[in-house]
């Protein structure tokens, strides 16, 4: 599904700063993008917009030919699945199985079907010693899997991942990584909303917001070497383009470490 922003404007009632200003873009079918920029940028309130959670003060956001409005919330979250900073603001149920079967249920799935979908998004995540445990007895980390465990179980057209990996140790995350690779290759459409620019360089496209605006959006590897870019907007470039580009400031000779740094940062 396609999604457009289209001079989408927003502001909260208790503040007169206006924390979205007249963004507008379009998310083809199948992307894979990164939406990056400092805390207060906008990048959360951003995707709350498309799901629903916070209407446009000006402007308008639609899922193909369908404006995301209150009366049109039911068949948007059909299509749409979003993991948040804190898992703890997804959790319903007292065990974790049940949690994931949540938005099942909500869908009307039968229950032979339901029981095969929340294994499998259990194994996923790697949480099958911890199916009758309840959620808030759980590590960060592990309420970030079961989290993201409810979204897969689901199987939207649109994953919206907001700093999804930010509690996850680093085999956690590279396992998330491998499961978003999946998700990309079976055609889903995900929007990843991140601080770690590393895990940006994976992406597709990237959009930067500076201040509730738009201030570049292109191809990632060209958006995240652009320094004077980052530099401005209070991000730091992927660790091995910032290698990549202080050598060749110090005009360091061995074109193979400097080929090799910029194939890892290429590297998906």
């Amino acid at each position: 599904m396609k999604i457009v922003f289209d001079n989408v404007k927003f502001k909260y009632e208790e503040g007169n700063r206006e924390i979205l200003k007249g963004i507008s873009f379009t998310i083809g079918t199948g992307e894979w993008v990164s939406i990056i920029g400092h805390n207060g940028s906008g990048k959360s309130t951003l995707a709350k917009l498309l799901i629903g959670l916070l209407s446009p003060i000006e402007g308008a956001i639609y899922l193909d030919d369908i404006e995301v409005k209150e009366e049109n919330l039911y068949d948007i979250r059909k299509h749409i699945g979003i993991v948040f900073q804190n898992p703890d603001n997804q959790f319903v149920s007292t065990s974790v199985e049940d949690d994931i079967a949540f938005g099942l249920e909500n869908i009307s799935t039968p229950r032979d079907e339901m029981i095969i979908k929340v294994n499998d998004a259990i194994k996923a995540v790697s949480m099958e010693d911890y199916r009758y445990e309840m959620p808030s007895n759980l590590s960060g980390g592990q309420k970030q899997r079961v989290a993201i465990a409810g979204i897969l179980a689901i199987n939207p057209d649109i994953y919206i991942l907001d700093e999804a990996t930010s509690m996850l140790d680093p085999k956690g995350r590279e396992d998330f990584i491998k499961i978003v690779k999946t998700l990309k290759e079976a055609g889903k459409t995900i929007i990843m909303i991140t601080h770690d620019m590393d895990e940006a360089l994976l992406t597709d496209r990237c959009i930067v917001l500076k201040e509730g605006e738009i201030v570049r959006d292109g191809k990632t590897i060209d958006v995240l070497n652009d320094y004077d870019l980052l530099k401005s907007s209070r991000l730091e470039m992927p660790s091995a383009l910032y290698l990549y580009h202080q050598l060749k400031k110090k005009n360091y000779g061995n074109k193979e470490v400097l080929n090799a740094l910029w194939e890892l940062a290429l590297k998906k």
